[in-house]
């Protein structure tokens, strides 16, 4: 999902990138508890006509289930703020690993969309100066990272232009 925001106060254009969330954090533990105390009484029921076999395996779905749900929610995390002004090229990436930086020049910045051309897999658009290569937008769709390019591709020639 990709958000712009602007500041033309300051002639700074923000763009935030991050996954599209279906499902709040809250959202995944009442689906979960739902889920879990349903598996958990039809378990029990089992158990109760002697078939208490059931049980563990019932443990088992409900915990994969939360694992499953955790990881989403820890995947999910990530951000990328894309901050574009006279002055620098900013790419903030944000996960549960940590926060990495990159600032380039905009004057001397090139920004690439690459295309598969047995398009088997999603393109890939890439800001790259003096050496340095950054891919962005890595959970857009292929459609999202065009529409990013292009807005790029618009908004930095306005950016320089502009005296500030």
């Amino acid at each position: 999902m990709l958000i712009e925001k602007s500041d033309s106060g300051h002639d700074r254009y923000d763009f935030l990138i991050r996954p599209n969330r279906s499902m709040t954090t809250k959202g995944m533990i009442v689906f979960v508890l739902l889920v879990g105390v349903g598996v958990f009484l039809t378990a029990i029921r089992f158990v109760l006509l002697g078939a208490w076999l059931v049980l563990p395996f019932a443990i088992l779905e409900i915990a994969l289930l939360v694992a499953g749900f955790w990881m989403f929610d820890r995947a999910s995390r990530y951000r990328e703020m894309v901050q574009v002004s006279r002055d620098r090229f900013l790419i903030t990436q944000e996960s549960v690993r940590g926060k990495k930086i990159w600032k380039f020049n905009p004057f001397w910045v090139q920004i690439n969309l690459t295309l598969d051309p047995d398009d088997w897999y999603p393109s890939q658009l890439f800001v790259q100066s003096h050496g340095d290569r950054v891919e962005i937008g890595a959970c857009l769709t292929d459609q999202e990272r065009e529409e990013l390019l292009a807005a790029l591709h618009q908004l930095l020639p306005k950016v320089l232009e502009h005296n500030g």
